[in-house]
């Protein structure tokens, strides 16, 4: 099959969605299909040099092969991710140029199906026209729930702007031939705004088992930043409105006296600058800021920890954080602090990979830190219990079978009527 992929994100990007879809495209390869990656030119966690080698290009649409993907990139203004205004703008501003741009590219080729990445709910627009072009039915997977994610955050208040991204998300769950979910509680909102909620079909997300697995503490990462000899509790993804850093601080000052234990929060965002601000106003010397690392060097950012962290703040109900999975992988116990009026905590809960208290709870947080750092064997049967569910349910090759049985399905219909 000639399958497209549409996401907003794709490597070299480093972050939740570009590497999701990148291992399902690998598997798919691998299975025997021809996959074409429709994205823009990279914007999100990327070298900003790199980023203006894209932009001198002359042309505004090319493609470039990385491990057989046949990536088709647009070329997209860089927007400072602090910018609210200008990257909901922006929105808009990726469907209609990715189909624009694009189009005489996927013209040739013979696209069977496709499948759609969302957030931004926009690109629903890029696969309707392109359906149109081709015939390609496409399945829209739904990754966060927008606008209520913004809702809750407190982000989007105006009662024109709510209706208005409403009327927009009806309209792409009505327009997708099927929808994916994360999880029955996701499937269960997105019914009240679909007409058909017999298209709607609960899809775990995934992860490439071999390429983030159980490794060595003691590695490059490691030795750089002098971690060897440290019980590395650590936090690697992006510090944002959602992300509740402070909670973070907070443990590390219950925990300061402890000598051994040093917080280790890797990455970048709107909030980092803050948080750092707020630790160094707190005194903390057991914290340590590392901006993103690059892809590669990831699994020994995981593998060089001895606990993981995964905060959410008090009003996100997202679905299940990839660093989760991450952690999984690499047979690290988690310990999160999340809505559990939410995915995360079912999760964890259900793999026994790690302890979970109430968003906001900085002290239970670090009671469970303790009581980890305190027990080794606790931390070894919980890393174990994670990668052995991977392993058996989240594997991106499990993914790619589904979907593929998925688009088989929906092709054959599709060419039926």
């Amino acid at each position: 099959m000639n399958i497209l992929l549409i996401n907003n994100y794709c490597v070299p990007e480093i972050g939740a969605a570009s590497h999701l879809y990148y291992y399902l495209a690998k598997e798919l390869i691998r299975r025997g299909h021809n996959v074409f990656y429709l994205t823009g030119t990279p914007r999100y966690n990327v070298d900003k040099d790199k980023y203006k080698e894209y932009l001198n290009r002359s042309s505004k649409c090319w493609i470039e092969e990385r491990e057989g993907i046949r990536i088709i990139r647009v070329k997209l203004p860089y927007v400072e991710r602090t910018n609210f205004i200008r990257r909901g703008i922006e929105h808009f501003e990726i469907a209609y140029k990715l189909y624009k741009y694009s189009k005489s590219f996927i013209r040739k080729e013979k696209i069977d199906v496709m499948l759609v990445y969302s957030p931004p709910l926009t690109l629903y627009w890029t696969a309707k026209q392109i359906r149109k072009l081709t015939g390609a039915p496409f399945i829209l997977n739904v990754q966060d729930l927008f606008p209520q994610a913004s809702i809750d955050l407190g982000v989007l208040k105006n009662p024109f702007l709510i209706r208005f991204f409403r009327k927009i998300e009806s309209g792409a769950y009505n327009s997708a031939d099927l929808i994916t979910v994360h999880s029955e509680r996701n499937k269960g909102f997105v019914e009240r705004f679909c007409d058909d909620k017999e298209k709607i079909i609960v899809f775990e997300n995934w992860i490439d088992e071999n390429e983030v697995r159980p490794g060595n503490k003691i590695n490059e990462f490691t030795i750089q930043y002098d971690l060897v000899d440290k019980f590395v509790v650590s936090f690697a993804g992006t510090l944002g409105v959602s992300q509740d850093i402070e909670i973070i601080l907070n443990a590390a000052k219950e925990l300061e006296s402890i000598d051994d234990i040093l917080f280790l929060i890797v990455g970048d965002g709107p909030r980092k600058k803050e948080s750092q601000e707020t630790a160094k106003r707190m005194g903390l010397k057991n914290v340590v800021f590392l901006p993103m690392q690059p892809k590669d060097i990831y699994p020994d950012v995981l593998n060089g920890s001895d606990v993981t962290l995964v905060t959410l703040g008090k009003d996100v109900k997202a679905p299940v954080p990839s660093k989760i999975l991450s952690s999984m992988s690499a047979a690290k116990p988690i310990v999160a602090a999340m809505n559990f009026d939410s995915d995360g905590p079912e999760l964890i809960q259900k793999a026994k990979c790690g302890l979970c208290v109430e968003a906001g709870d900085y002290a239970g947080l670090a009671r469970n830190i303790r009581l980890l750092y305190e027990n080794h064997a606790l931390r070894e049967e919980m890393g174990a219990n994670g990668r052995k569910y991977i392993e058996e349910n989240l594997s991106a090759k499990s993914a790619a079978e589904k979907y593929e049985k998925l688009f088989l399905k929906l092709a054959s219909a599709h060419f039926r009527n």
